[in-house]
């Protein structure tokens, strides 16, 4: 009996694809977990962010080394084993990453240099609600356009993971927010959220209304992460010298970007890459500190997150793409 209690505690749930293509290639399995290595530790994962880049993994916009291919960037949960030479980690503590590959899986052995310990008070499901995505907010209002009081800000997607902190974090920092959506229920989610006001992206009153609150100047900034459907109507939007800054796209790549037009209005634009802005330890303890902290002062409010078991991957990116989700989506093993 011994042996075969031994033998299903070093079984894991994980999700695995052989192939590249729609969520339906996703695939639920259970594998046999390795002791952590030198330099390793064993997590005993409680939460599991699900990312946008998730999906360009799985459908083939990035391209993948090897099959089968375990999806996800960022985790929680707590430290059941230790390898040798690790001296800041121990047995029970509280930890996350935020991009290390792999993610969607109960259990797992991973290096020690991207991991950070979850504070007092901070949930797993907090935790792996905010990392990517509150590291990802934090570098775009604070570091590549610094939000300043008065500033007029538009976020596109406001009510998705990243966008929803965006503007929860922008409004801290003393700006008047405009919220994007795709569909009408979710306005009453971005208007929650704190911004001041809330529009379909593709209502064709749009434009004029954005005219209107900034007295025909345009925004100072815009907050893209859906690329290809907002990014050409974006730029008529900009007041002189403004900046736009594209750091996603939901929709695909922007088809055409028209430089002239950036050229005219003095438009700055910047593509920004979190991992060129978390280039080593100290970065990533700033990054971590600064966010866990806005989530304990409140800046973040209630996080909203929506929850699917690890076994349905395949649904919960479906339902990412098809934008049916709310806030952070986590997967809980």
């Amino acid at each position: 009996m011994s042996g075969i209690i031994t033998e299903i505690a070093k079984k894991s749930g994980i999700v695995k694809i052989y192939k590249q293509g729609t969520p339906s290639v996703l695939g639920y399995e259970r594998e046999n977990i390795s002791e952590p290595g030198p330099g390793e530790v064993r997590i005993r994962q409680e939460a599991i962010g699900l990312n946008f880049v998730d999906t360009y993994y799985r459908d083939g916009k990035f391209p993948v080394r090897s099959f089968p291919y375990t999806p996800g960037v960022e985790a929680a949960g707590v430290i059941e084993a230790v390898g040798p030479w690790v001296t800041e980690f121990k047995v029970g503590d509280r930890v996350g990453y935020h991009f290390i590959t792999g993610a969607y899986a109960e259990s797992r052995v991973v290096s020690t240099q991207q991991l950070i310990h979850i504070p007092d008070g901070v949930s797993a499901e907090e935790a792996s609600a905010i990392m990517v995505k509150g590291f990802t907010a934090r570098m775009l209002v604070k570091v590549v356009r610094p939000i300043s009081p008065g500033d007029i800000v538009l976020v596109h997607a406001a009510a998705g993971g990243v966008g929803t902190l965006v503007t929860k974090w922008a409004k801290a920092l003393g700006a008047t927010v405009i919220g994007t959506t795709g569909s009408e229920e979710k306005k009453e989610v971005i208007l929650a959220n704190g911004a001041d006001y809330a529009f379909l992206a593709e209502c064709s009153n749009f434009y004029h209304s954005i005219l209107d609150i900034t007295g025909g100047k345009g925004v100072d900034v815009v907050f893209d992460g859906v690329g290809r459907d907002t990014f050409t109507h974006s730029l008529d939007l900009i007041r002189r010298g403004g900046t736009i800054v594209l750091y996603g796209s939901s929709s695909g790549q922007p088809e055409h970007i028209d430089h002239a037009v950036l050229r005219a209005k003095s438009i700055i634009m910047a593509t920004p890459t979190l991992s060129a802005y978390i280039p080593d330890r100290e970065a990533l303890e700033t990054y971590a500190a600064d966010t866990f902290k806005a989530l304990q002062e409140g800046i973040f409010g209630q996080l909203a997150i929506t929850r699917y078991p690890l076994s349905q991957a395949g649904q919960a990116q479906a339902d990412l793409e098809a934008r049916k989700t709310v806030g952070s989506v986590i997967l809980v093993p």
